[in-house]
């Protein structure tokens, strides 16, 4: 959630009135007639997803009871308006069965939707909460549709591509189209259309260098962030398919996730408390998709366990994140831990560490709800 909202117990009462609570809702569309703010943020979390998947405006129309809706339910209920009531009731409902309503009531030209006992949230499938994860971290690096993401050879990498930022200079991008070819060659043709060839030239070529020099030459911008608008269509028209979107979520699974799994197992083995929520879990994912694993903190971790025995995941966790983000380069540590703490808080953290300073921000930490994720454990056996 933004800098500068005050809560009381995860309600968001205070706070600018032009202060985005999500992307697309400002603070003061949650004031009541007097100008009083009173929303649980897990319901602020939920109306934002519901507008990202109705792909349209939608507006709050009230947040008072009324037709016997909403009684003695403040902050976990809203009013909502949109172009089409009648779709944005469907997509609503699909949310409530995901667990994020437990209300969807249409009356008069609005829609009602509630959320469940914030204190009672249903958990996660792992497969959800990994695709959160990503979206999350993608959130540090890029903005819009992660799939859609497509950067070049600004930080020398070539080309990064989707929530991953896969790229030339690591082999993760060759890697990554090689399973998209396997899976489906057909689809992955069509999407490339006439530079299908040359793009099969280019993933052939044989070192990373000439790889990375190509897609350099295809950069646009002063700083090299863009890149070619046929080459950029094309692998957006990549991003869009479901099919590798799920061969993504698969990829970060068997590079990242497995890398979470050696991390939640170390921890429990240091300490017997489980993590997981959703929260502790993308922490902890973000931590390896940026720094590999917790291996160069293992003993900084263990003292510092040994010193504050935590009882929690969430001080585990902290423990975890911060001592292995005093292992990277003094000049990105600060930005290491305040990323990590970032997502654990839902909100930005100002860290100062090695005379450097960061208070990293993410435009998706709505998507972390307060859950735990289930069957954590068949992954840790």
């Amino acid at each position: 959630m933004p800098k500068g909202l005050k809560y009381d117990d995860d309600y968001i009462v205070d706070g600018p009135a032009n202060c985005r609570v999500t992307p697309n809702f400002r603070l003061s569309e949650y004031a009541g007639a007097t100008g009083r703010v009173r929303i649980h943020r897990e319901l602020a979390a939920s109306v934002q997803v519901l507008r990202d998947r109705f792909g349209a405006a939608v507006s709050v129309a009230g947040v008072a009871p009324s037709g016997g809706l909403g009684m003695g339910l403040e902050g976990r209920f809203v009013w909502l308006k949109a172009s089409d009531l009648t779709a944005l009731e469907t997509v609503a409902r699909k949310l409530e069965k995901e667990g994020h309503f437990v209300r969807v009531e249409a009356s008069g030209g609005k829609l009602y939707v509630e959320i469940p006992d914030p204190d009672q949230l249903p958990a996660l499938l792992p497969e959800r909460a990994l695709d959160l994860a990503i979206a999350v971290t993608a959130g540090f690096e890029t903005s819009g549709d992660p799939y859609l993401q497509v950067t070049g050879n600004f930080d020398g990498a070539g080309l990064s591509f989707g929530p991953l930022q896969v790229n030339f200079k690591t082999g993760t991008l060759q890697e990554l189209f090689r399973r998209f070819r396997a899976h489906d060659e057909a689809r992955l043709r069509t999407c490339f259309g006439p530079l299908w060839p040359e793009w099969q030239r280019v993933l052939r070529l044989p070192s990373r260098v000439r790889q990375v020099a190509w897609a350099d030459a295809l950069s646009r911008g002063a700083r090299k962030t863009g890149f070619d608008p046929r080459w950029k269509a094309a692998l957006q028209a990549v991003g869009s398919e479901p099919v590798f979107r799920h061969e993504t979520l698969r990829y970060a699974y068997d590079t990242y996730g497995r890398k979470l799994i050696v991390a939640l197992s170390w921890l429990r083995g240091l300490v017997p408390l489980r993590i997981s929520n959703v929260r502790c879990l993308a922490a902890l994912y973000d931590l390896c998709v940026q720094q590999g694993s917790l291996d160069k903190a293992h003993d900084a971790i263990r003292r510092r366990v040994q010193r504050e025995q935590p009882q929690d995941e969430f001080h585990l966790t902290r423990i975890a994140v911060e001592e292995r983000g005093r292992k990277a380069n003094p000049r990105w540590r600060a930005d290491c831990i305040s990323r990590r703490l970032c997502i654990i808080e839902r909100d930005p953290v100002r860290v100062v560490e090695s005379g450097q300073s960061a208070e990293r921000d993410n435009p998706n930490l709505y998507l972390l709800r307060n859950v735990p994720v289930s069957q954590v454990e068949r992954y840790l056996t």
